[in-house]
């Protein structure tokens, strides 16, 4: 259940990259412009998906005719219980698109890469200690690269 729900979502998210690349600008007048590659990878992206989904659906029709003693409930609470980490990790990385604007880059991708870790990893004060290092050097130096390197801007927020 949990896949064809990952499946459903990634077929979404193709047709929402597929729509949002068509405004990309273009740099000539080739046959392809900066949206042709994302558009691609999203065609592709909601083909597999669109297969996975399928084959999923094949597979529950399957299940469903042999275990039909258990309720829609009790299934619903085992795949949460199952896949509770990544529910958590799916309502952090929500957050953390919706604090990009608030804070900026920077504090937003630090705090998230922290507090990611600390709840998939151990928490030990040595791991502790070790993630935050790893989530300080990893941001300001693709935060650097980016801005000055590529010449493109992160949001700032609030406090840059």
């Amino acid at each position: 259940m949990g896949e064809l729900i990952v499946a459903i979502a990634l077929v979404v998210l193709s047709i929402l990259i597929y729509t949002q690349t068509d405004d990309l600008p273009s740099m000539n007048e080739s046959q392809l412009d900066a949206g042709s590659f994302p558009q691609f990878v999203a065609i592709l992206l909601g083909g597999l998906s669109l297969i996975l989904a399928i084959k999923q659906i094949i597979v529950l029709v399957k299940a469903r005719q042999q275990n039909s003693e258990t309720s829609i409930k009790e299934q619903l609470l085992y795949i949460v219980k199952e896949h509770q980490l990544v529910f958590i990790t799916l309502a952090l990385l929500f957050l953390y698109i919706l604090a990009i604007q608030i804070l900026g880059f920077i504090l937003s991708s630090i705090i998230f890469m922290i507090i990611t870790a600390l709840v998939i990893g151990p928490r030990t004060k040595k791991s502790i200690v070790t993630v935050s290092s790893i989530a300080v050097i990893l941001t300001l130096s693709l935060y650097f690269f980016f801005q000055n390197v590529l010449q493109v801007r992160f949001p700032t927020g609030i406090f840059f």
